[in-house]
């Protein structure tokens, strides 16, 4: 929106408008008719009564079953998730991968089975230059 002279603006209303075929009066954006079928906020207006999903969608894998996922130790710094993750699937497909500060990692699989093997074979592999150390995954104890 541009900033008009007061006489200008008032030309504009005793034409009745805006000029270049507006219809109607100006109302702030807070007043104006909402898009959707609904109220301008609530169902059928944003998508179906719901705010959507937005960027930031939760931990991921955290929040998955302890015993499917596989804590892993001494990973190289120039080592990426997809690295780790292609690693880690030669024991069997991983559902998520993740790498942490300080060379620490985890990837979950589906089943605790598939953990478990990992664990066992895929302890003191190399990746990169650096032997990983796999180990169970353990929460954290809430303080």
């Amino acid at each position: 929106m541009v900033w008009l002279p007061d006489w200008q603006w008032r030309q504009q209303q005793q034409k009745g408008g805006a000029g270049k075929g507006s219809k109607g009066t100006w109302q702030p954006q807070w007043q104006k008719q909402s898009w959707g079928k609904g109220d301008s906020w609530g169902k059928g207006s944003w998508g179906k009564g719901s705010w959507g999903k937005g960027k930031g969608k939760g931990k991921g894998g955290l929040t998955r079953d302890p015993t499917k996922k596989v804590w892993i130790g001494n990973i190289p710094e120039e080592a990426t998730w997809k690295d780790l993750q292609t690693h880690m699937n030669q024991v069997g497909a991983t559902t998520w991968a993740q790498i942490f500060k300080e060379g620490t990692g985890a990837v979950a699989y589906k089943t605790a089975e598939e953990a478990a093997t990992a664990i066992a074979t895929m302890n003191g592999t190399l990746l990169g230059n650096n032997a990983i150390v796999c180990d169970g995954w353990e929460q954290k104890p809430k303080q």
